[in-house]
């Protein structure tokens, strides 16, 4: 009989809760199975028989239809004792004589496994039958038989445990461990293994004498102890005699179905629908698609919106600020004249605006992730140079830069120039390395060296992965790290073929830290912080360090000079004062001005996929590669630079995922950009392309749209134009009944959203109208303080605030007007924005010491823009409250509303008469019309786009 107690299913993982506290029931279970699974009772020879008349047949009649053959789904073969034992790319499947431990028995267990859609599933009696033969040691015919260990089963533990101080970072003692030939030929010592003789091998007596790795320098290094079982698999491999065997073929994954899956495949080609829209001659083509889907459930465009609230929209969806006053008045007289051409030259006028990139970069900064602190540890330090990349993506906003440009400067902008060599570091050389700040974002604690292990490093690439995958590619990689990916086709192989894509730059075994150079890295600066900036910012920089040392060295000289013709007690009181000079000038001095980079360094360690993502059980060799489910008319091919400087992965990669017909690049942005103008995408997840992810509510429209935007050279500006010039876009707000009963989530576009401003147009709008904006760009980001009582709030200057864009983005000090309105804080990105309704919000803009000053400043532009006084009129009140709305709303103040307001004025100001003091009443008029301001500052009107 077998016994079972090892693998009741008590003890698998996920029936834990259905059978924990009940011994009873386990008991009574394990009675139950005795009865039903007889196993002969004849050692390992019965048991290698009970495999055979038992498991094996079960196995070929459930399993080996998917796990059999040269393709098995999940790299893993059920069909032959070696493919049982390997187990495949989630790691090892059984674990002899424990079967509660063994994946393979957990799968089957619950029926996971074989997957209900092959109907095969098995019987309890056959689960039991599994489990008994796991338990009793899942013994096989065929024992005799030995496991070869090759060079590359060895290799990654020696990247993992050796490698930092002997390979391509640092060659301690002459001894590279990284490749076969080297680890013959050894270092000033001699070979490091003699091969077929463990004993003598001094790589093995330097392991068991614990001093390699050394342990005084392990926290330093941040490696860990070498196991027991790589010390055995190690000694195995030489006495084995050290076999080379060939460079492993990257292990084949099943053949991937075509799956029509319609994210996949290109855009098609689709006909704008011939549709009759309010009697229309010319229908913009985005009307037309929306209008065919109102037409199907009986509804049809809502009618346009007035003048004045398209023109606030605008200026908020294209700059996140309202209108002046005098622009209202501008626009409407344009008009009056000529409607059309007044707002196309409307749009035309924001997107030339500087304070375009400013609102659209923050978009791309958000699926970023971008912040200029690391996180992670408590310290939360500060990056210094990550402005460089924020200021770029503004730039690139208000140039225009083709997205497809835009893209491949971010992934590989490193390999487009030879920028070591160049004589003179352009503007474009420049902006080239910036824009690989793109993969420099996320969380990173590797710092310090307690958290700076392999396990940590991967942590921060597979954050990497994951900002790439769902701000460009629209996919769920994240999901394939430690197995295939459960509902799209994305392997496990894939994520790690993605990342040997980046392992010239981001490789765990040859780290670069956030911050200070390090000796256990590769290349000339063994930082993450390169010298490249423009010719003309270093030059600057080094005059002025020039001339700061300078004023040092003539003080110095002046002072030796001086100390022969002075008393003793005079040359103490001079060199008192040349000490202090000395330490005022070198107070002037400038950090040197570097770029936060990523770049590629040329001799990248090879990739394995890490079984159930574990980094200590290395599995297949993987080769640089894109998920082939995506169909392409150019392949992904890497173009080998000249003179090894870099690998050329990733500048192919760009180019891959940059071609015309790209089944998810086009499509992922124009769906993102189309969620900032609707409030909502055409596909609502927008970093979720794939089976689970939301279905299209215009398909059609979107494949049209993405192969217009690619047609109009990747111009993310003309999409602008396209968009804002649709009768859609041009929609009123108004919800009728029957709109509301057919299209309640207005899914279809029945009528255009109403919009509360995001956290910065909110905080910049209030500034704005104040007169408070400052609105200088680029350059450091302005400070924050932080009250006792935690509330950060940013610091300002004589000119006022600048947009809240320059605000300082540390992770655990976000200023908390933008947090309470719903900023996020990056872990690791934000692919959208939730927005919440919460009682800090109104308590804020209620009570904040800022708004209340803003709200002051805000009245007295009133009374200085209507040459007003203090003085108390009504029709200097009038104007006054015409101006406040012009101002906040961008809408003109009906009777009722000046009625209305002329009379909470003129009661706040008696109010504030009774009030105040003799010496003060003649302020009431000015604070009454600020109580007033205060109140248009925390209303819907101002924080709502219609």
């Amino acid at each position: 009989m077998v016994p079972i107690s090892r693998w009741s299913p008590a003890h698998s993982p996920r029936s834990t809760l259905v059978f924990a506290g009940s011994v009873l029931l386990r008991a009574i279970f394990a009675i139950a199975l005795t009865a039903l699974v007889q196993l002969p009772a004849n050692g390992d020879e019965g048991d290698a028989i009970g495999y055979e008349l038992q498991i094996r047949p079960l196995f070929k009649a459930k399993c080996v239809a998917c796990h059999g053959g040269k393709e098995p789904k999940g790299n893993l073969r059920l069909d032959t004792r070696k493919g049982i034992l390997a187990g495949g790319e989630s790691g090892a499947v059984i674990v002899p004589g424990d079967a509660a431990a063994s994946y393979l028995f957990e799968l089957v267990h619950d029926r996971s496994m074989p997957p209900k859609e092959s109907k095969q599933s098995l019987t309890t009696e056959e689960v039991e039958r599994i489990g008994s033969w796991i338990a009793a040691g899942a013994k096989f015919p065929d024992l005799q038989s030995s496991t070869v260990v090759a060079y590359h089963d060895i290799l990654p533990i020696l990247l993992l445990r050796c490698a930092t101080c002997h390979g391509g970072q640092k060659s301690e003692a002459d001894l590279d461990l990284r490749t076969h030939k080297s680890i013959l030929r050894g270092g000033v010592s001699g070979p490091a293994i003699v091969a077929g003789k463990p004993l003598e091998s001094l790589l093995l007596r330097k392991i068991h004498a614990g001093e390699m790795p050394p342990k005084r320098r392990l926290v330093e290094a941040s490696i860990k102890p070498i196991e027991p079982g790589e010390v055995e698999r190690i000694s195995r491999w030489i006495e084995q005699g050290a076999p080379t065997a060939p460079t492993p073929v990257e292990t084949k994954h099943s053949a991937v179905e075509v799956d029509s899956f319609w994210a996949f495949h290109p855009a098609r080609k689709v006909d704008v629908p011939s549709v009759d829209v309010n009697g229309l001659n010319d229908v913009h083509p985005i009307d037309a698609f929306v209008f065919q889907s109102l037409q199907r459930i009986g509804l049809s465009l809502a009618e346009s919106a007035g003048p004045l609230t398209l023109l606030r929209r605008a200026y908020i969806d294209l700059t996140g600020l309202p209108p002046t006053p005098e622009e209202i008045r501008d626009y409407e007289e344009c008009a009056a004249q000529n409607p059309n051409s007044a707002y196309i030259d409307l749009i035309e006028r924001l997107l030339a605006s500087p304070r375009y990139g400013e609102r659209w970069g923050r978009y791309w900064l958000d699926v970023v992730g971008y912040s200029d602190s690391e996180g992670v540890q408590h310290a939360d330090s500060i990056r210094a140079n990550a402005w460089r990349y924020r200021d770029y993506v503004i730039r690139a906003f208000n140039d225009d830069k083709p997205y497809n440009r835009f893209l491949t400067e971010q992934i590989a902008g490193d390999e487009l120039t030879d920028y070591r060599n160049a004589e003179v570091i352009t503007d474009e050389i420049y902006d080239n390395l910036v824009a690989t700040g793109f993969l420099r974002m996320t969380p990173d604690g590797t710092w310090a060296n307690i958290t700076n292990f392999v396990p940590d490093r991967l942590d921060i690439i597979g954050d990497e992965i994951e900002v790439l995958s769902s701000s460009v590619m629209g996919l769920t990689f994240k999901c394939a790290r430690c197995h295939s990916h459960k509902f799209d086709p994305i392997l496990q192989r894939n994520y790690f073929g993605l990342l040997a894509i980046f392992k010239g730059a981001l490789d765990e075994h040859d780290w670069l830290k956030p911050y200070g150079a390090t000796q256990f890295s590769s290349g000339p600066f063994g930082r993450r912080q390169l010298p490249f900036v423009t010719t003309t910012e270093r030059d600057e920089w080094e005059a002025h360090e020039k001339k700061i040392q300078g004023q040092i060295d003539q003080l110095k000289m002046d002072q030796e000079l001086q100390k022969k013709e002075i008393t003793e007690a005079e040359f103490k009181e001079l060199e008192a004062k040349t000490a202090k000079a000395i330490k005022a000038l070198e107070a002037q001095r400038k950090a040197e001005p570097l770029v936060r980079a990523l770049w590629d360094r040329g001799d990248p360690s090879p990739t394995y996929l890490l079984r159930r993502g574990n980094y200590l059980t290395a599995g297949d060799l993987v080769s640089p590669h894109v998920p082939d489910f995506l169909e392409t008319t150019r392949p992904f091919h890497v173009d080998l630079p000249t003179g090894g400087a870099t690998t050329g992965r990733r500048l192919a990669f760009a180019r891959w995922l940059t071609q015309p017909d790209h089944p998810l690049t086009s499509r992922v942005l124009v769906n993102r950009l189309w969620k900032h103008h609707f409030g909502v995408g055409i596909v609502s997840t927008l970093d979720n392309f794939g089976k689970t992810g939301a279905e299209p509510t215009h398909p059609d429209l979107l494949d049209w749209l993405s192969i217009r935007f690619v047609k109009d050279g990747w111009s993310i500006k003309d999409f602008h134009r396209l968009i804002m010039t649709s009768a859609t876009y041009c929609q009123s707000s108004h919800v009728t009944p029957k709109r509301q009963m057919l299209d309640p989530e207005n899914r279809f576009l029945s009528r255009m959203p109403l919009r509360r401003l995001d956290a910065e147009s909110l905080r910049d709008s209030l500034l704005f109208i104040a007169g408070r904006l400052d609105a200088t760009p680029f350059g450091p980001p302005d400070p924050v303080t932080i009250r006792e009582d935690g509330l950060v709030t940013s610091v300002g200057s004589k000119e006022g605030w600048r947009r809240s864009i320059y605000v300082l983005q540390r992770r655990t000090q976000l200023a908390s007007i933008l947090t309470n309105f719903d900023l996020p804080q990056m872990g690791p990105n934000c692919v959208t924005r939730i927005e919440s309704t919460v009682a800090p919000q109104a308590l804020h803009l209620l009570n904040n010491q800022m708004i209340h000053g803003l709200s002051q400043q805000f009245a007295r532009r009133a009374i200085e823009q209507t040459d007003g006084g203090q003085v108390l009129g009504d029709e200097q009140l009038g104007r006054q409250i015409e101006w406040i709305y012009l101002a906040a709303y961008a809408e003109h103040a009906t009777a009722r509303q000046l009625r209305i307001g002329r009379q909470a004025v003129q009661e706040l100001t008696s109010a504030w008469r009774d009030d105040l003091p003799a010496d003060k009443k003649g302020e009431a008029y000015e604070r009454a019309l600020s109580n007033y301001c205060h109140a248009v500052m925390n209303s819907a009107s101002l924080m709502y786009v219609d």
